[in-house]
C-alpha cells in the first residue's frame, strides 16, 4: 500500500513538472507553435553531449578555448568525423570563429571538415582537387588543410530543398557581414541560394555554374589561403 502511495505521488510530481515546463514555454513563446526543439543535426547524424573537458590546459594548443565553446553550443552539431577534426585541432581558427558567429543565431550541422571528405567517390582527398570535379580540378583543396566546412543542415532543415528558407539565407547574410580580413573567401552553395542572396566574388562567393551545380545539397565555407 505504501509503495502505491509513493508511486502515485511520483506520478503527480512528474505531471506537475511537465505542466510547469509547458506553462513556461507558453509564457515565453505565446504558443507552442513558436517552440522549435529540432536539434542541430538530424537523429543518427550528430553526436550527443561532447566532453569538452578533454580539451583543457596549456597543452590543448591555440584555439582550444574556441573549440570548447563551439562544441559546447547547443546550436552546433557535427558528425563524429567532424568532431574529431575539431578535437585534434585540424580546423583553421578563422573557420571556427565563423561557425561560432553563425551559431549565435542559427543551428548549424557540419558534415565534414577534413576527415571523410571526398570530391569523387573512391578518390582519396589530397592537396589538390582531383580532375573531374568540374573546372576546379587541380586547384588547392581547402578541406585537406582544415580550412573548409560543409554545412548540410541549417535550423534542423537540409540545405537541399530549403536553400531559400529564411535560416539558410540568413546564414549567407551573416557570412557576408564578416569583416573582409576574416571573411571566408570560398563560399559556395545551391544555385537558388546564391542567386537570391546576390553576393559576388568580392564578398567571397564562388559563382562558377559548374560549382553551384555540385553544391545543390550543402554550403561550403572555406579559406583559400593559410592566413599566415
Amino acid at each position: 500500500m505504501q509503495q502505491c502511495s509513493i508511486l502515485a505521488w511520483f506520478r503527480r510530481a512528474v505531471v506537475g513538472a511537465a505542466l510547469l515546463f509547458g506553462t513556461a514555454l507558453l509564457t515565453a513563446c505565446g504558443t507552442l507553435e513558436g517552440v522549435d526543439l529540432t536539434p542541430a543535426c538530424p537523429p543518427g547524424v550528430g553526436r550527443g553531449k561532447w566532453d569538452t573537458g578533454s580539451l583543457k590546459g596549456e597543452d590543448a594548443g591555440m584555439g582550444s578555448t574556441e573549440v570548447r565553446k563551439l562544441l559546447g553550443s547547443p546550436n552546433f552539431g557535427a558528425t563524429p568525423q567532424a568532431v574529431r577534426d575539431l578535437e585534434k585541432r585540424v580546423v583553421d581558427k578563422r573557420l571556427i570563429a565563423a561557425l561560432r558567429l553563425l551559431t549565435k543565431e542559427h543551428r548549424i550541422c557540419v558534415q565534414t571538415f577534413k576527415e571523410g571528405h571526398y570530391f569523387l567517390p573512391g578518390v582519396p582527398d589530397g592537396p589538390r582537387i582531383p580532375e573531374g570535379y568540374g573546372k576546379a580540378g587541380g586547384l588547392p583543396n581547402t578541406h585537406y588543410y582544415g580550412r573548409a566546412a560543409d554545412v548540410w543542415w541549417v535550423d534542423g532543415k537540409p540545405v537541399e530543398g530549403n536553400a531559400t528558407a529564411p535560416g539558410a539565407l540568413e546564414v549567407g547574410k551573416i557570412l557576408a557581414s564578416i569583416a573582409s580580413e576574416r571573411r571566408p573567401d570560398q563560399i559556395i552553395g545551391p544555385p537558388t541560394w546564391t542567386e537570391t542572396l546576390g553576393y559576388g566574388r568580392k564578398r567571397g562567393w564562388v559563382l562558377a555554374p559548374d560549382q553551384l551545380g555540385l553544391h545543390r545539397d550543402h554550403i561550403h565555407i572555406g579559406y583559400m589561403n593559410d592566413g599566415g
